[in-house]
């Protein structure tokens, strides 16, 4: 006989030591310093902004913003390939280690939500008309709500389903928030009463169907495939199969780098970078979020594109081990003093344009002093990390 709860001990067990053994080089000193002041600094001006506004539609964009999160409530199950063979015959005594599988999630994803409404105070306390704490409540009882039914319809083989109910919910939810911001107290007795009648009804449909193990596998390894590309970032990730993508409109850019010998491995890193994982896509949205915030603050310009500068490179550097271990590299006539002068050679060139972009972001909203001091300031860095302080910490 199958024990649910020494099964669900066990699983946890060796995913919390998974999932530690990749933080330790995700959460490393560079990126904890980056966090500290990007966060500290965004804390102030966020400040300030809040405080200079007048006007504001908290209540729907809140509702907005709440309703994706509490939407999206995936019930992490731990399950592996082999049981789909093992466990599903003894599917009625696992109740024990699902039951611990929904308080697992729920625990994880209130703690985020607590960060997000975190996040919102500023804005809540000055704009909304409920209670904080009031509020709070009600979004953990619609994360439970949601939960529930999300864990229903993994009942259900049908993708209209989960389509039709994804969007039904995110519609409640919306609804719910925006009128516990209004206090429109008699609507959401009517919504109440709507979830209530949902939750019957998928109790009632669910009670002669059995799990559809194809999909809960399937969610998890989603899941624990979206980890791993983000752990791939710092480390070797074995589990993570490596995805390429053409992207035959970038191959122009190839064609600046001269075929000389010594631009092999220039070559290689260029071709690794708009092609092979999800670099070229990192870069991308470093670029543009950070474009998107010295357009909007008012000061420390030139520390932020500072601050995205240092990230980038930071996500960029494992650029350098993508093909390690590959036995066809021992082919190139070039030593490792020569790869890895290429190496920062191109990545000086990204992070260059990057600054580049930022610097005009500087010129448009501020005057051709400040740009020129951006762009001034962010190549002494480069030419710092890039060429004397990487080198030596990875010697």
């Amino acid at each position: 006989m199958i024990d649910g709860k020494q099964l669900w001990k066990q699983r946890f067990i060796a995913h919390f030591h998974e999932i530690k053994r990749y933080l330790r080089y995700m959460l490393n000193d560079h990126l904890l310093f980056v966090l500290l002041i990007g966060i500290g600094a965004g804390a102030v001006f966020y400040k300030r902004w809040v405080d200079e506004l007048e006007s504001f539609p908290y209540a729907f964009v809140a509702s907005l913003f709440f309703s994706f999160f509490l939407t999206r409530s995936p019930v992490r199950t731990l399950s592996k390939e082999a049981d789909l063979v093992f466990l599903l015959p003894a599917e009625k005594a696992l109740a024990p280690y699902f039951l611990r599988a929904c308080i697992f999630s729920f625990v994880m994803q209130a703690y985020v939500l607590l960060m997000l409404l975190v996040a919102f105070t500023p804005l809540h306390l000055k704009f909304a008309e409920s209670s904080w704490l009031l509020f709070f409540l009600g979004l953990l009882m619609l994360k439970a709500w949601n939960m529930m039914i999300e864990w229903k319809g993994n009942f259900f083989v049908e993708p209209l389903t989960h389509r039709l109910s994804f969007v039904a919910r995110a519609m409640l939810n919306f609804l719910f928030v925006y009128f516990t911001l209004t206090k429109s107290f008699p609507f959401l007795v009517s919504l109440i009463l709507i979830m209530a009648a949902l939750i019957l009804y998928f109790h009632k449909a669910t009670k002669q169907k059995g799990l559809k193990w194809e999909r809960l596998l399937e969610q998890e390894r989603k899941r624990m495939h979206a980890f791993y590309r983000l752990a791939n970032l710092f480390t070797d990730v074995p589990h993570l199969k490596q995805t390429v993508k053409r992207r035959k409109w970038l191959d122009f850019l190839l064609s600046f780098i001269g075929e000389k010998q010594e631009n092999a491995y220039v070559y290689l890193h260029a071709r690794t970078f708009f092609r092979a994982g999800d670099y070229f896509g990192i870069y991308v949205r470093l670029t543009i979020i950070g474009s998107l915030l010295i357009y909007a603050i008012s000061y420390g310009k030139v520390l932020i594109a500072i601050l995205f500068l240092y990230a980038t490179a930071l996500q960029l550097l494992p650029l350098f081990h993508h093909h390690r271990g590959h036995t066809l590299l021992q082919l190139y006539p070039l030593d490792d003093h020569q790869k890895k002068k290429s190496f920062f050679r191109f990545l000086f060139c990204l992070l260059t344009v990057q600054l580049l972009v930022f610097s005009l972001i500087v010129l448009w909203t501020e005057s051709r002093l400040a740009a020129l001091l951006s762009f001034a300031g962010g190549m002494f860095f480069l030419w710092i990390f890039l060429f004397i302080y990487t080198p030596k910490r990875w010697k």
